[in-house]
């Protein structure tokens, strides 16, 4: 399970770098920009889990026949 959260953090902070780093200070001030980076975080985190799961056991599978 520590690999599909190791998963999911990697897919959900590409996103929220480029929103909060280079989309959101140019759209937003600081206040939107951040209230709309955690939910950004929160919604892609849940959204992430079943997706990282599947591709965490695929990655096990895979180095165990390695």
């Amino acid at each position: 399970m520590t690999g599909a959260i190791t998963f999911n953090m990697i897919f959900v902070m590409v996103p929220l770098v480029i929103w909060c780093v280079l989309l959101g200070p140019l759209w937003f001030d600081l206040r939107g920009t951040l209230l709309i980076g955690v939910a950004l975080g929160i919604v892609l985190s849940l959204i992430g889990v079943p997706i990282s799961r599947r591709l965490w056991a695929r990655f096990s599978e895979w180095c165990e026949r390695v």
